[in-house]
């Protein structure tokens, strides 16, 4: 079966649209797509510092290994009841904010969220902390930002990402010239077919003038 050229075009066209259409739903998987900052209390984390700990946290789990005296990661029963991006099981892991990932000291007091097989995949789920909770050894969530903006404090790392573009040129010149050509063509062509239109009406005014002559004299 042959099909015409316009269907085929079509066809790859939707094709197209549905890739398209799928890609974000892939991406959301990630956890962090989208996300510009996180602030803990008076602390900020970019995107790049939360998927350092992210990474971090989901290879330990992966390997089964832990660190510090609390053994992170370990998972968090959200007993507070904190609103997270997708449905539990959990694991914490420390987000430092001298901008180094968490290696066995100190914990501070800022946690990542990840949940361990959400669809197969170790996600990003959220942030938690410390800072103004309640109880002592209690969590409030963090505040997310969406987008690319701020850097964090607290000497958080800093991620740019300079994508190549393809460069568009405007070429203006010729067409105004082009315009101006065609402008001038028409505004030559009436003027010239003015100038004919007048050189007929005079010769047929002559004419006319003639044939009278002609017929007086006949008389």
């Amino acid at each position: 079966m042959h099909l015409p050229a316009l269907t085929l075009t079509l066809l790859a066209a939707a094709a197209t649209v549905t890739a398209n259409s799928l890609t974000p739903v892939l991406e959301r998987r990630q956890g962090t797509t989208g996300l510009g900052h996180v602030t803990c209390g008076t602390t900020t984390y970019n995107k790049a510092a939360i998927d350092a700990a992210v990474a971090e946290g989901c290879q330990l789990y992966a390997d089964r290994e832990t660190l510090g005296s609390s053994k992170y990661p370990h998972r968090f029963n959200n007993r507070e009841g904190l609103q997270f991006a997708v449905a539990g099981p959990y694991q914490e892991f420390p987000i430092l904010s001298n901008g180094k990932v968490y290696s066995g000291r100190a914990p501070g007091a800022d946690r990542i969220v990840f949940n361990p097989n959400y669809q197969g995949e170790c996600v990003y789920v959220g942030a938690m902390t410390h800072t103004n909770a309640p109880t002592r050894n209690g969590f409030v969530e963090c505040v997310e930002a969406s987008g690319g903006g701020g850097g964090g404090s607290g000497g958080s790392t800093s991620s740019t990402r300079t994508t190549a573009r393809p460069s568009t040129t405007v070429i203006t010149g010729t067409v105004t010239t082009g315009t101006a050509a065609r402008t001038s063509s028409a505004s030559t062509s009436s003027s010239t077919g003015a100038a004919a239109t007048q050189g007929l009406v005079g010769m047929g005014g002559q004419g006319v003038f003639a044939g009278v002559a002609a017929g007086l004299l006949l008389l």
